[in-house]
């Protein structure tokens, strides 16, 4: 059963203003879909060190941004663990973000 004109413009609006969650063939679905042949991660610990490091450069560029401090912070907890001593590149992290 087609749409009705009424759902039609209201997709269209939604697309417009960059809300994608009523498209149904975009071109922004594809983009967000992960690939096919995605592999696992080799290296967790890798990753998440990577991740940090990109987040607090973020963080560092916008300091006001509340989301990229949560991020932040929720990153670096991640990568201490529960009863983890910090090393010496964390440890960094942590000292610049107590200025």
């Amino acid at each position: 059963m087609a749409d009705s004109e009424a759902v039609r413009s209201r997709r269209k609006r939604a697309h417009a203003a960059g809300d994608h969650s009523l498209c149904r063939n975009c071109a922004a679905l594809k983009l967000a879909a992960p690939p096919a042949d995605s592999s696992p991660v080799a290296d967790p610990m890798a990753e998440m060190r990577l991740l940090a490091g990109r987040v607090v450069a973020a963080h560092e560029k916008d300091p006001g941004n509340a989301n990229l401090a949560r991020e932040a912070r929720m990153t670096l907890q991640a990568l201490m663990g529960p009863g983890e001593a910090v090393d010496g590149d964390l440890a960094e992290m942590f000292a610049a973000f107590r200025r």
